[in-house]
């Protein structure tokens, strides 16, 4: 079957080192020990303070962090495997819905006992949290059927 929305297999162990790259980068950057690595430049803003499409100088250590972080979790969540069936397809979707509802109730409890400045760090986080979950997931479902059939063997 075509599965046009996975990228080749070989994606998932690039995925794999850029995320290893990107996650403490990530951290170094929460915890602001790279605050300002790139000098700021000229950049055009959709959303600036004062209301209006304008030109703004601005690092972009924080775009860079998570633009990459993102793409890399793409990279391993969209990845073929080796042996693509209709089962591990339907393992695909099963797992990527229940990540999406794990997500919605890490949110919503989230947001009704996380307050203040610690709330914002949660939603930063919570961009790469629905990866997060499928990824774990569908290994640990692939890795249980894997299990399961040298059992049966």
């Amino acid at each position: 079957m075509n599965y046009s929305y996975l990228f080749p297999s070989v994606f998932k162990k690039v995925g794999w080192v850029l995320f290893v790259i990107f996650a403490i980068l990530n951290v170094l950057w929460m915890t602001g020990d790279i605050e300002g690595l790139l000098p700021a430049c000229k950049v055009f803003s959709i959303w600036p303070d004062e209301g209006s499409f304008i030109l703004t100088n601005d690092d972009w250590t924080d775009e860079i962090c998570i633009v990459g972080m993102i793409v890399s979790l793409l990279f391993i969540t969209f990845a073929r495997l080796k042996q693509e069936d209709e089962y591990t397809i339907n393992l695909r979707m099963k797992s990527m819905a229940w990540a999406v509802k794990g997500y919605g109730l890490i949110i919503i409890a989230a947001t009704l006992f996380i307050y203040g400045p610690n709330w914002l760090y949660v939603i930063m986080l919570s961009v790469y949290l629905v990866f997060f979950l499928f990824i774990i997931k569908f290994n640990y479902e692939l890795a249980k059927l894997r299990k399961e059939a040298l059992h049966e063997e």
